[in-house]
């Protein structure tokens, strides 16, 4: 059995050899399992690295996409660097012509991760001489670029070996070996393998040893030689179609590409697919009709249902998943060996990765059916949605629970202690998720109102919250008791959620919102895409605009951001905003700074019961009695500044506070008994001493 490896990575594709590179150069020590390195799927790809040509319509991977492709100059330097090999990394551009107009809003949309630049007719003649008549126009995106995939592949392979990755190839993984939600080995065809950590980054064979839904989607390609009495390249930049894409390559080759097809491992070319290639390619460059064919080549891909990677935490403790990239492998190589590096290092996620957890693809009903997947620590918890809210069936499981925890601990000598260092609510529930980051506390609190810094400092100390809210322009313009602000808290601890306070239209809270981003990413939280949504024209009762805070959170979703927005308590409005895609919503209890507690309970209730996302009670808490009754309800988390940082002593208001929020939780997951018009004895009626 080997032993040697911090780290074991199943795969040496282009993902498994970059995560191997990053992970290397942090100190671990890491094996590449490969069954061999000709199958990856960096054979079936052109090397396009082409986040806006693609027009992603997702959020999030869009925004993976734009990441990875600022990453890799830099990247494409380095291994070539460390390899001594080139990568064929070429800034070229990619022009995708079109043969009809787009629609006004499509143009809008495909400008929207700018530069980008429609080119009319003259204009997409003039960029690209040799284009079908037939083009009408086309955009242009010049930071998209590309890589010539097989050179990138046998640099990534030099590098590792260089660096003293530990290659192993021609091993095929037979199982996953797992017990008590730990993976203990791997069994293979060179014997059993074990590590500290696992990475499965198998492509589109994934499935054969997990049940994650990535199927092999396969693609046929082909090349033409530019003839060598043509001295210089007539094709300068990348022509991505609406029906094939076009690769120019600066030793004079031409990549064309790709079909896509669901036939499973069905190896060869075929005579349609390589025919329907051409057939796209010469429409829309003609000139390629005249040149050689040089080579005719497939590959799998390795595809999941939305045709987004998954990515993260596994399905064990000690394994993470980089599978699914569909064709996106090649571009997002360097962004994920830096998520997947920083995961494992940190053992921590962040938004961007949990966007590409596993479990998008499983509903909580049914991982809550599956023993597979479900936590041992919480078996002794009654059921709950995915948002940690008790099911209404839930009653008799409790009852089931709670015997068996009874009989467990049968005398005091074997109940277990309470680490009193971690909030008790831990160890029965799940953490608070807001798009895809988790966190303990289920208390927020804010920045304003406070005496002086120290206070502030002590009051989030002691209160135990990790989301901190900052009104962006007041920390802009350093306002007064905001001067300093962004340096009095350490970044690194805190989250940091970005509001929109003071803003009273739709236009100058996305505004605002974009301000903040930038502010959270100065401040050293690059992939913070928070911000608190508040749209408040009304100056004497401060209650938000419904029609502005609707139209700015449309916007914003389209972004990027994770919105949470603070609305009066709405029912219907609510459920508007989740439909726009919010990541939570935050009804008030009564106005803001107020501390009339909560004074709209009924609406607030329906609105927990009807939501599929965290809602988050925020304004008017006065009292901690008042933080419990809110969780007690079901609310998810609460938002509290004023009734902290005006207290007599604001660091024991703060403590108070969090332990409100904790033992609130604890209530609603334990469950009230029923109210009742008489009094029920609380000592037995039957087997009493006779008088």
């Amino acid at each position: 059995m080997n032993t040697a490896s911090d780290i074991l990575i199943i795969g040496g594709g282009v993902i498994g050899l970059a995560i191997a590179i990053e992970l290397k150069l942090r100190g671990a020590n890491v094996t590449v399992l490969s069954r061999d390195f000709a199958e990856a799927a960096t054979h079936a790809a052109a090397g396009m690295l082409a986040p806006q040509a693609e027009a992603i319509a997702d959020p999030a991977l869009l925004e993976l996409g734009l990441k990875s492709r600022m990453l890799y100059p830099n990247w494409a330097q380095k291994i070539e660097e460390i390899s001594g090999l080139s990568t064929g990394y070429w800034t070229c551009g990619i022009l995708a012509p079109s043969y009809e107009r787009p629609k006004p809003e499509n143009l809008e949309i495909r400008s929207s991760s700018s530069p980008a630049l429609w080119l009319d007719r003259t204009a997409v003649h003039h960029a690209q001489p040799g284009l079908s008549s037939e083009v009408i126009g086309g955009f242009w995106f010049p930071e998209d670029a590309q890589v010539d995939n097989r050179a990138l592949a046998q640099a990534l392979k030099a590098a590792a070996q260089t660096l003293g990755v530990d290659l192993r190839e021609g091993v095929m993984v037979e199982a996953v070996q797992q017990q008590h939600g730990q993976v203990t080995s791997l069994k293979t065809t060179a014997g059993e393998w074990q590590a500290e950590q696992y990475v499965l980054a198998t492509g589109a064979w994934s499935s054969a040893l997990l049940p994650i839904p990535v199927q092999p989607r396969k693609g046929q390609m082909l090349s033409v030689r530019i003839p060598s009495d043509q001295a210089n390249l007539p094709l300068q930049r990348v022509l991505f179609g609406s029906e094939v894409y076009i690769v120019p390559r600066q030793d004079g080759r031409i990549v064309i590409g790709a079909t896509s097809e669901s036939v499973g491992f069905t190896p060869g070319n075929t005579a349609a697919g390589l025919q329907k290639l051409l057939a796209a390619a010469i429409r829309l460059y003609p000139v390629l009709q005249e040149f050689p064919i040089e080579e005719c080549w497939w590959g799998f891909r390795p595809t999941t249902p939305d045709e987004a990677p998954i990515l993260g935490a596994g399905l064990c403790q000690n394994l993470t998943l980089a599978v699914g990239h569909h064709r996106n492998g090649i571009l997002l190589a360097p962004v994920t060996a830096l998520l997947i590096a920083d995961f494992l290092s940190q053992q921590q996620s962040t938004p961007l990765l949990q966007s590409f957890s596993w479990e998008r693809f499983y509903t909580s009903a049914e991982a809550t059916a599956s023993p597979s997947i479900k936590s041992v620590s919480n078996s002794a918890q009654p059921s709950a949605d995915s948002n940690g809210r008790l099911n209404s069936n839930s009653i008799d499981s409790n009852t089931v629970h709670s015997n068996a925890m009874l009989k467990q601990y049968s005398t005091p000598l074997d109940r277990p202690e309470i680490d009193t260092t971690e909030p008790v609510s831990n160890s029965l529930d799940q953490p608070l998720v807001i798009a895809g980051r988790s966190f303990r506390s289920r208390l927020m609190t804010g920045t304003g109102k406070y005496r002086n810094f120290e206070e502030m400092r002590q009051s989030i100390a002691a209160s135990g919250c990790e989301i901190i809210t900052v009104a962006v322009r007041r920390v802009q313009t350093n306002a007064p008791g905001h001067e300093g602000l962004a340096e009095a808290l350490d970044w690194k601890k805190l989250w940091m959620l970005p509001n929109t306070a003071g803003c009273k239209t739709a236009e100058e809270a996305i505004r605002v919102a974009r301000l903040g981003r930038e502010m959270a990413k100065l401040l050293g939280q690059e992939d913070n895409n928070f911000v608190k949504l508040e749209v408040i024209p009304d100056a004497k009762y401060l209650l938000p605009d419904p029609i502005g805070t609707l139209e700015a959170a449309e916007q914003l979703v389209k972004e990027g951001f994770a919105v949470l927005p603070y609305i009066n308590a709405d029912p219907l409005l609510a459920q508007r905003l989740e439909a726009v895609g919010c990541a939570t919503v935050m009804p008030l209890g009564s106005p803001i700074g107020s501390g009339q507690g909560i004074k709209n309970e009924a609406n607030i209730q329906i609105i927990i019961e009807n939501a599929n996302i965290p809602v988050v009670v925020d304004a008017g808490i006065g009292a901690p009695s008042e933080a419990a009754q809110a969780m007690e309800m079901g609310a998810d988390a609460l938002l509290i500044n004023t009734a902290i940082a005006q207290a007599q002593n604001p660091a024991l208001m703060g403590r108070a506070m969090g332990m409100a929020a904790e033992a609130g939780r604890l209530a609603y997951l334990a469950g009230r008994i029923p109210v009742k018009t008489y009094a029920s004895a609380s000592s037995p009626l039957t087997g009493t001493i006779a008088p």
